[in-house]
């Protein structure tokens, strides 16, 4: 049944030949040149091992269904063997263990259904593309019922894909922006309809949503759901620019990959922003988180920079884990085959390699994330208002930052355990749990944004109840925390000053924060926060929280944190009869109003040893906060 689409018709549109899905005819020269090229070589032996794959559907780990990331990726490369010999035989394979997979497969006991049955719809539109000229009409019809019933059955959008949004969640993974898309692409000759829905939401709402989202060249959903998502943006961009040579997102797609390497640390890992689990699997372990998107982001802007942070982290555990079931990402991969061999040998070199300079230690990541960076390689300095909130994989961390110099020093604290977890909604994402401030109503009240049986801890406010936005005008007026008034970046001084009353505005009439970081002042850099609030009442308990991983002593009336080389010295300059209180330790790690929320993980993983607490005591409504924090070289 032909679906109708409520989108404009699509200003791309498919050529009218195929190959056309990830490459044109005139492509294959240049794969052909990719399979010499010694940056390929661990590609072309990956592949040449997956076409000899006999595929049996049973499941990499079966008790979950059907799923084996290696049988989808050998069915790739079977493609890719039959598009490049033109023989029939190898068509004949191709398409014949496609459409085994398509009639054999389930995943109704799988916890990732759209996922895996979208990789299955994606490895099988290849199939349809590159071995066209080998279907029967019977298969072409075979094929796309199937795909269109398992889209239908395992996907969270729907099908067609009309549900979830493009700014947070699951609608902004691969369901449409590789999976169907690229289906469309395939089968457009048979059903244009297709392609108009998909293409079409596409470019009516993704693509203004990301131009305002990426405006300022940051992804809010942090280093592990950002890039994971920003691959499977770049999926869908680079699915329209090979076909067509237009890019139809936003011109700052070419620099976000540049917000992950400042956000990398000398040791391989990423300052923890948002949901992170990376920290206890293989990206971190391996010390090469962003190697996966880096080769998306370099195929689609030809720049050396990504180029060269892709080779740097590239490992065999990327093209082809060694666990191919319901949780490869312990071994490496970065999901549902979102890369691949056959990624790199098609997509190496399809834009025109351009020098890049290096970076310079400093850069303002502006409106709506309000991010000021400092990387020279060894320390990072992450200062953050967060002008929207994200919510999804997003903290109520507004205002926050961190420091890090040959180890954590003053960092987030608590793990991603999973979404639902008690540790995660009671603890993780509240403001508390990061270097924020927070005003405590002792009544304890449930505001109107606020869920019953949640922690309360005195943070922001939390918009639409935590719900994901639906669509970019609502993210525009509802989710709104903070302004950045001014900011600065040069070798000798990095400010950023922010008016964070609207987070507050259920229990502050004022809230500004400004963070300076002077590189070249004390032994080793330091760190200003500067806080000015007004509390709505005198009994509100107005509090200036930094968080460590290990336990910190106190010293010449300033609180000292320390790792292996260095020592953070945090000076409480006002208010001048500040409490200050250190809470951690066993059974203190994650406590939030006298409660402890420990996690279900924590081996492998930066959770923390507990806080320190600076406390104004006094009865009054406006409070300063002056912190100085110092990196100080031990020895």
């Amino acid at each position: 049944m032909m679906i109708n689409s409520p989108y404009n018709k699509p200003y791309i549109t498919p050529p009218m030949e195929h190959p056309r899905l990830m490459l044109k005819r005139e492509d294959i020269e240049r794969v052909k040149k990719n399979m010499i090229l010694p940056e390929c070589k661990l590609s072309v032996e990956i592949w040449q091992e997956l076409c000899g794959m006999e595929i049996r559907c049973e499941g990499a780990t079966p008790e979950f269904g059907t799923y084996d990331l290696a049988e989808y990726l050998a069915v790739e490369a079977k493609a890719l063997k039959a598009l490049l010999s033109g023989s029939a035989a190898d068509a004949r394979t191709a398409i014949e263990s496609a459409i085994f997979l398509l009639e054999n497969s389930e995943f109704d006991k799988g916890i990732m259904k759209a996922r895996w049955s979208g990789h299955l719809i994606f490895v099988s539109s290849l199939v349809y593309d590159w071995c066209y000229a080998h279907l029967t009409a019977k298969e072409k019809e075979l094929i796309i019922s199937k795909c269109e019933q398992m889209a239908e059955k395992y996907f969270e959008m729907g099908y067609p894909p009309a549900k979830q949004a493009a700014i947070s969640g699951h609608g902004s993974e691969a369901q449409l922006l590789r999976d169907l898309l690229s289906f469309a692409i395939a089968v457009y000759d048979e059903r244009p309809d297709i392609y108009d829905f998909c293409a079409g939401r596409i470019i009516d709402e993704y693509v203004p949503a990301y131009d305002f989202m990426f405006a300022g060249g940051f992804h809010h959903q942090g280093p592990t759901y950002g890039s994971y998502r920003y691959t499977c943006l770049l999926w869908s961009a680079l699915l329209f620019y090979s076909m067509s040579e237009k890019k139809v997102f936003t011109p700052k797609l070419d620099e976000l990959a540049d917000s992950f390497i400042y956000l990398t640390r000398d040791d391989g890992q990423a300052i923890r922003l948002g949901d992170d689990t990376y920290e206890y699997k293989a990206p971190y372990l391996r010390n090469a988180p962003f190697t996966v998107p880096m080769f998306f982001a370099a195929a689609y802007t030809g720049k050396e920079r990504y180029y060269k942070e892709f080779e740097k982290g590239l490992d065999k555990e990327y093209l082809l884990p060694s666990k191919c079931g319901i949780d490869y990402y312990e071994d490496g991969s970065f999901g549902e085959g979102l890369f691949s061999p056959v990624a790199q040998l098609l997509w190496y070199g399809l834009t025109e390699k351009t020098p890049t300079d290096e970076l310079a230690p400093y850069r303002y990541f502006g409106y709506p994330n309000g991010i000021t960076m400092w990387n020279d390689g060894e320390r990072v300095v992450l200062m953050k208002m967060g002008e929207l909130w994200g919510s999804n994989h997003d903290h109520l961390d507004t205002g926050c930052f961190q420091i890090y110099c040959g180890g954590v020093l003053a960092s987030d604290s608590g793990v991603y355990d999973s979404y639902g977890t008690s540790h995660r909604r009671n603890y993780t994402v509240h403001t508390s749990a990061h270097n924020c401030l927070t005003v405590f109503d002792p009544e304890k009240p449930l505001y109107g944004e606020w869920s019953d049986g949640i922690a309360y801890d005195g943070g922001t406010r939390r918009p639409n109840n935590g719900r994901e936005t639906g669509n970019l005008e609502l993210w525009k007026e509802s989710y709104r925390m903070a302004k950045v008034l001014s900011h600065t970046e040069s070798d000798e001084l990095c400010e950023i000053v922010g008016d964070m009353t609207e987070a507050y505005s259920h229990t502050c009439d004022k809230a500004i924060r400004t963070m300076r970081w002077e590189p070249n002042r004390g032994n080793n850099g330091v760190l200003t926060v500067h806080d000015t609030v007004e509390s709505k009442s005198e009994n509100f308990i107005k509090a200036f929280h930094i968080h460590c991983q290990t336990e910190p002593r106190i010293a010449d009336g300033c609180v000292i944190i320390d790792n292996e080389k260095y020592e953070l010295v945090c000076k409480v300059i006002s208010p001048e009869n500040a409490k200050i209180e250190i809470i951690g330790g066993e059974g203190r790690e994650f406590e939030i109003d006298g409660v402890n929320y420990v996690p279900d993980i924590v081996e492998n993983t930066e959770a923390g040893w507990g806080q320190i607490v600076i406390t104004d005591v006094r009865p009054v409504k406006e409070t300063e906060f002056l912190v100085e924090l110092e990196i100080v070289k031990r020895g």
